[in-house]
């Protein structure tokens, strides 16, 4: 069955169901109270007063997915977990999500629903329940998520995470492992069936987990500036750098990166981790006691890679050697990568 066989308003119907049969309640839920749910001409919800979050993200076919490598389930995940890890990176919870398509009305029904069904995963693992959206025509599919974030402290001014707060001496870390995901991507898109297969890597680029109770300790114990790694670690450092004016310096072996990749990527993890992008990790700054704090505190592993300086705006890459190596910041560019 398709979309253009059923028409918008059944297919609104059957996704909306898909999304109430698989989302499961989380302690978020009691933050909240339903006024107006989905089906209505907007959402109405009872929330507390405090300090919110916003963020959205577009995933469009051939450019930041391929059905043949990823199932619709994962899809849907993965598109709920780049706009949670928004969220994270500024030390918020997610809270609301609309999600809205761009159909050509040729899909398979089972193919949106299963996609919900990532979707409704998602959001009862992480946050953000699901209260609207929108579907319309387009000639390639699109998968659109807004995503709104609250501030679980009780602190009567703001602190979120920024990328503008980045002083020089601070030390610089990250969370879990680097290059997974683009190691993972390598293998699905490998032709010749030589490399050989990791799961690990694989489910780090199919079914990655947002940092959110990373990024809320961080934010409530003195960490003040963070960004989430979705372009590549070169990347994403670089936009704390270029919006905290100072420059960094990191070394190669400090980089926390899966066995696997070392051993399936030998000549490759290096770029791999420092220039790959959708680890959904965080990167982040502070005074090496705020950070040694972390490390023996969090649950998930954080690696201090490096250090800021006040070379503005360069990222030095330390070798094994000590000896600076080049790597390019730019990260992906809609526009200039092809």
């Amino acid at each position: 069955m398709k979309v253009n066989e059923i028409g918008e308003f059944e297919l609104i119907r059957l996704l909306s169901k898909t999304l109430s049969e698989h989302y499961t309640n989380n302690e978020l839920d009691t933050i909240y109270s339903e006024v107006v749910g989905l089906g209505d001409d907007a959402a109405v919800w009872d929330v507390p007063a405090g300090h919110q979050a916003f963020t959205t993200d577009t995933l469009v076919n051939d450019v930041h997915f391929d059905l043949r490598f990823i199932n619709p389930v994962d899809l849907g995940w993965k598109s709920m977990v780049a706009s949670q890890s928004d969220i994270a990176a500024m030390g918020f919870r997610p809270l609301f999500t609309t999600v809205s398509l761009g159909l050509s009305g040729k899909e398979e029904v089972d193919l949106l629903k299963d996609i919900y069904k990532g979707v409704a995963d998602a959001a009862s693992q992480f946050g953000g329940k699901v209260v609207g959206g929108d579907t319309v025509k387009s000639k390639t599919l699109f998968i659109s998520i807004s995503m709104l974030g609250y501030d679980p402290s009780d602190d009567s001014q703001p602190n979120p995470l920024k990328r503008s707060t980045a002083k020089t001496g601070e030390v610089v870390a990250v969370t879990g492992s680097l290059g997974s995901s683009a190691g993972g991507l390598r293998i699905l898109l490998d032709k010749t069936g030589t490399l050989p297969q990791s799961q690990q890597l694989i489910e780090s680029h199919t079914r990655p987990r947002p940092q959110i109770d990373t990024g809320v300790w961080l934010a409530g114990h003195g960490i003040t500036c963070a960004a989430d790694i979705s372009d590549g670690l070169i990347a994403d450092l670089g936009h704390i750098c270029e919006a905290s004016k100072v420059g960094a310096e990191i070394k190669i072996d400090a980089l926390p990166v899966d066995a696997d990749l070392k051993s399936i990527f030998p000549s490759d993890w290096e770029k791999l981790s420092l220039s790959g992008g959708e680890d959904y990790q965080l990167v982040f700054t502070g005074a090496k006691e705020s950070i040694d704090k972390a490390i023996s505190s969090l649950e998930t592993p954080v690696t201090i890679i490096g250090k800021i300086t006040g070379d503005y705006p360069e990222i030095r890459v330390l070798n094994s050697q000590g000896t600076q190596d080049s790597y390019s910041s730019s990260g992906f560019d809609h526009f200039k990568n092809k």
